[in-house]
Formats: C-alpha cells, sequence, structure tokens
C-alpha cells in the first residue's frame, strides 16, 4: 500500500490552500528528488576543495581553478540547454542528468580509494561534472508548471528555495563530519547514493506529455535572449539577480578572510556568520510563501534587493561580531524574499514555449558568485576586503532603486492571480 505521501493527485482547492504545493504528488516526489541531490551536492562543496588542498597538497589556487573549472561551463551551457527544456521532456533531461552524475562520483570515489587520482582527472572531473549541472539547471526549473497548478507556483518555488537555504547550513556540517568519519573519498560515493534515490523519484512522476513546440531551431536559443531584452519585468528581476551574484555574492567567498583578518572569530566565528545569513534566508523564503501572491510584489523585489546591498555593505563596515551576524542575518532574510518573488514572476509571465530558454538565462545569474568572486579577490588585493564587499553590495542597491525608478513593468506588478488552466499562462 501505498504512503499518503503518495497518493493520487488531489485538486481540492482547501488542501492546496492549505499545503501549497506539497497537496501535488508530482511536487512532493520532485520536491524529495531535490533534497537528495542538493544534500549530495554538499559533499562535493565540501570534499572538492579537501581533496585538492589537503589529499593532494595543492595550493589555494589550485581550489580556485577547480571551483572555475565546475562553474564555467555550467554559465556557458545554461542558455544553450534551456532551448533543449523547451523541445524535450525536462523530466528525462534530468533523470539522465542525475544518473550520469552520479556514476560520475562513483568514478571520482574508485580513484581517491583506489589512490590514482592526480590533479589534471580533479579538472577534466570538474568540467564534466559542471557541463551536466549546465545541461539541466534550466530543465529543473521548467518543469515546475507541470507538477502543479499555476496557483501554487509561489509556494513552489519558495520551497524549492529552502531546500538550498536549509541544506547551507545542515549539509557542510552533516558532510564534514562523514568526510572527518570515513575519509574524502568514500564520501563521494553518498553522492552517488543521493542521486541514485533521486532519479528512482524522478521514475515514479506521472507527468503528461509535453506539448511538442513548433518552429525551426535555428535562432531559437537567441529567441529567449530577445524576448528578455523586450519586456522590462524580465530584464529587471534577472538584472537583480546578476547584481547579487557579480558583485552582492562577493562576501560569501571573502567570508573567511573576515571571520580570520578582521573580526578575528577564527573557524567558529566562520561557522556562525554562515549560520546567520543562512537562518535569515530560510526566514524570508517562508516569508515570501504568504507575500508571494499579494500586492506590492513589485516593491518587494526592488526594496529586498535594496535593503540587501545595504545589510551587506554594514556587515562590511563592521568589526563587532553581534552586529556582524545581524546584518548577515538581515541581509539573508531580504534576499530570501527578492530572489523567491522575482523567480515567481518570472515562473508565471513567462509564455510556456519560451520558459526553459528564460530559465536558462536566470540560472546563468545564479552560477555566477564564482566569477565575481575571483575578480572580487583581485580588487580586495588592491583595495582591501572590506571596501570591495561594501562596493560591490552598495552597487546592488543602487541598480535596485534604479530599476523600480525606470521600470513601470515592476512598479505595476499586479497580485498574483493565476487560472488553475496552465495554458491561460501570458503568450
Amino acid at each position: 500500500m501505498k504512503s499518503l505521501f503518495f497518493k493520487s493527485q488531489s485538486k481540492s482547492n482547501d488542501k492546496g490552500s492549505r499545503w501549497g504545493a506539497l497537496a501535488y504528488p508530482n511536487f512532493r516526489k520532485f520536491w524529495l528528488a531535490t533534497v537528495m541531490r542538493v544534500f549530495a551536492l554538499q559533499f562535493r562543496i565540501i570534499g572538492l576543495p579537501w581533496l585538492v588542498g589537503v589529499d593532494l597538497d595543492k595550493s589555494p589556487g589550485w581550489v580556485g581553478i577547480v571551483a572555475l573549472c565546475t562553474a564555467l561551463p555550467t554559465i556557458i551551457l545554461s542558455l544553450p540547454a534551456g532551448s533543449l527544456a523547451d523541445r524535450f521532456d525536462n523530466r528525462k533531461m534530468i533523470l539522465w542528468s542525475n544518473t550520469a552524475s552520479g556514476f560520475l562520483y562513483l568514478i571520482l570515489t574508485c580513484l581517491v580509494v583506489f589512490n590514482v587520482v592526480e590533479l589534471w582527472m580533479v579538472i577534466v572531473w570538474a568540467l564534466v561534472s559542471g557541463t551536466l549541472a549546465g545541461f539541466v539547471s534550466p530543465a529543473q526549473q521548467a518543469i515546475l508548471p507541470q507538477l502543479i497548478d499555476m496557483k501554487a507556483i509561489a509556494s513552489a518555488v519558495a520551497l524549492n528555495g529552502l531546500i538550498w537555504n536549509v541544506m547551507r547550513i545542515l549539509g557542510p556540517a552533516i558532510a564534514g563530519v562523514i568526510i572527518a568519519l570515513i575519509g574524502v573519498g568514500p564520501s563521494f560515493f553518498v553522492t552517488t547514493i543521493g542521486y541514485a534515490i533521486a532519479s528512482y523519484l524522478l521514475i515514479t512522476l506521472h507527468l503528461e506529455s509535453k506539448e511538442k513546440i513548433p518552429g525551426k531551431t535555428k535562432g531559437a536559443m537567441l529567441e529567449g535572449v530577445k524576448y528578455v531584452f523586450s519586456h522590462g519585468i524580465f530584464i529587471s528581476v534577472i538584472g537583480l539577480s546578476f547584481f547579487t551574484s557579480v558583485f552582492g555574492g562577493s562576501y560569501q567567498i571573502l567570508l573567511v578572510y573576515f571571520a580570520e583578518d578582521i573580526l578575528r572569530v577564527g573557524a567558529v566565528g566562520f561557522g556562525l556568520l554562515e549560520a546567520a545569513a543562512g537562518i535569515g534566508a530560510i526566514l524570508g523564503t517562508i516569508v515570501s510563501i504568504k507575500v508571494g501572491s499579494g500586492k506590492y510584489r513589485g516593491a518587494l523585489i526592488s526594496g529586498g534587493a535594496a535593503i540587501f546591498g545595504l545589510c551587506i555593505a554594514l556587515f562590511a563596515a563592521s568589526e563587532y561580531m553581534p552586529f556582524s551576524m545581524a546584518t548577515l542575518f538581515a541581509g539573508g532574510f531580504a534576499a530570501g524574499i527578492y530572489l523567491n518573488l522575482g523567480m515567481v514572476a518570472l515562473q508565471t509571465e513567462v509564455p510556456d514555449r519560451l520558459r526553459g530558454r528564460v530559465m536558462g538565462i536566470w540560472s546563468i545569474t545564479w552560477f555566477l558568485t564564482s566569477v565575481g568572486g575571483f575578480f572580487a579577490g583581485i580588487v580586495a588585493e588592491l583595495i582591501g576586503i572590506q571596501l570591495t564587499v561594501a562596493i560591490g553590495s552598495l552597487s546592488v542597491t543602487l541598480f535596485a532603486i534604479t530599476v523600480y525608478l525606470l521600470s513601470k513593468e515592476l512598479r505595476l506588478l499586479k497580485p498574483l492571480q493565476i487560472s488553475t488552466d496552465r495554458n491561460n499562462v501570458r503568450s
């Protein structure tokens, strides 16, 4: 007998309003699959730097290069992958990518356990891993409307964001303990298991066949770009995400230096700073479920981004640990609101035929933090860490205010009122 958790799809308005996206069995399975995948990724985030810096005894520069090798293919491929997401079955794209990623981690496990791993192998592995991530990222966003009625999209976006924010706090701690107990090589096998469970859950999804999108493949990728630049709401929301990742997110890359050199709180303090930002983001994400369909969505998106920038600037100026934690908490809370509301705005405004391509462009911005951190590190050598982070974060605030003043579509963004018929999405 199947668990109640997976029983047949309910269309009850009462149940939907009470549980949001979790009222839909397909979304529950997809959400659990995402939990397993994101948890598995923590072992790459923690384990790969450990492998390169400790086991292979390489300099921090090589750790950064390996991270860049993971990020660059993802950034480059997100746009063409968005075009593929519009033309092919999103579930199958995610399933094949998860399966391939699981085997990829199994290969890395064997290389480390049998003590044959070398730096060039890790670099090649990182490039392939980034390629798979770039291939699947737009599909993971584009599939959401196939799992739920669009009236639950705000809940679905927030619940997906909640996974990343919770794992940001719990994931590294759990991964670090497991790596300490069994070693970095065997710990990568945990990632393989996570991807295997995620793949099984995806197989059990029951989705309607995706409608074939007519038209020529030539120029299809650029059609999404043209659409974004011809609609103010998309330029505004994606632009805010871009500025957040490239300029505002640099503090995450440089946070260890704040902990060690400025606040002088060591590894424990570093963990507390990360936790403060993560807890704030979790609470902001939860709040976004409540306010995501109400009035003043445009003001909340721009205002949240502006407040985020101000909070990170205050953090950059602080040399007092409690105040630093408070500013990171407030910044995480603001980011949790405006990034989730921005995603909801994109999902509800984009036509189905362009959903994958627009989500591909959105996905690119999420992976630019590593690139922004790379350049922030160079600038910090010239003008100092605190000034670098302050300038970057205040540029987010300035951009948010400018966008709100110039974008009529953002200012007049209406409350979320969507028919349960997915075909009524604007086209």
